[in-house]
């Protein structure tokens, strides 16, 4: 008989309370934001850098997993069974028939992408995990200034369509590259239906999550940690997103303040 216990589990990941609405997930994991503050220090280099991000997305996944993905009921003899007929466990786990794709987004996407890929692999039939990838570049102009982003070139395995899709991009900065990674996706499948779209996030900022709403709302959003150190005191002292217009995450060229500074550099050992 199934021990009622895991018949049907409640899962509900600790986030912080904030005012952007449904479908943005800003966990409250001083694990999480403890190791982000690692990878983010000047002394932490890059070996020791990746090292922490896999890490950070090992459990990044692990959480959108158990709160996104469909489940099933199954029931499987264990090792045990060959002396014990009984030893059998029964119960509800991930639902090893849905089908992912994990979008690696260059360059600072793409070890994140692989630790997805290969954690998805765990739950899932193999067959039914995919990992593709995206070269988006920012356009920049006069001192800088982000303009926009561009997909430069693409590796895409197959359909979209009836698959979960994630896209595993560390920093969530203007929300610009995402866009066009998600138009990039729908466009692939035409009229037919993607199941779900996910953004896993290290660092997110108020302009990212305005622009993913805007754009694309049905997207769900899970992050580690939302900076926004350039906004007012007044924002700062209030629930993320009660003061919109006086909040932001950006300096005048785009990049994530406090942040981790250039990921895709750091994480290469790239000169910027």
């Amino acid at each position: 008989m199934q021990d009622r216990a895991y018949r049907r589990m409640a899962y509900r990941p600790s986030e912080i309370k904030h005012a952007y609405g449904k479908g943005v997930h800003i966990l409250a994991d001083p694990v999480l934001v403890s190791r982000l503050l690692r990878l983010s220090v000047p002394e932490t280099l890059s070996i020791e850098g990746s090292l922490l991000l896999k890490s950070v997305y090992r459990d990044l996944i692990r959480v959108a997993v158990a709160a996104e993905f469909p489940r099933t009921t199954v029931s499987a003899p264990t090792r045990m069974a060959s002396s014990e007929p009984d030893a059998i466990w029964s119960g509800e786990v991930i639902d090893p028939s849905t089908r992912a794709v994990s979008v690696g987004v260059a360059r600072a996407g793409l070890l994140s992408s692989q630790v997805c890929y290969e954690e998805m692999g765990h739950f899932l039939e193999p067959a039914n995990v995919r990992q593709d990838f995206l070269m988006c570049e920012r356009k920049t102009g006069r001192g800088g200034k982000v303009l926009g982003a561009e997909v430069g070139a693409a590796k895409v395995g197959g359909s979209y369509a009836d698959r979960i899709v994630l896209f595993p991009d560390p920093m969530g900065a203007t929300g610009g590259s995402l866009d066009l990674s998600v138009r990039y996706v729908r466009r692939r499948v035409g009229g037919k239906r993607i199941r779900k779209i996910i953004s896993l996030n290290m660092v997110i900022t108020p302009e990212f999550i305005h622009c993913m709403q805007k754009a694309h709302p049905d997207v769900v959003i899970y992050a580690a940690r939302l900076d926004r150190g350039r906004s007012s005191d007044r924002a700062l002292a209030a629930m993320p997103g009660k003061y919109p217009r006086e909040e932001s995450g950006l300096n005048d060229r785009s990049y994530i303040i406090p942040g981790l500074g250039g990921l895709g550099e750091y994480l290469n050992n790239a000169e910027k």
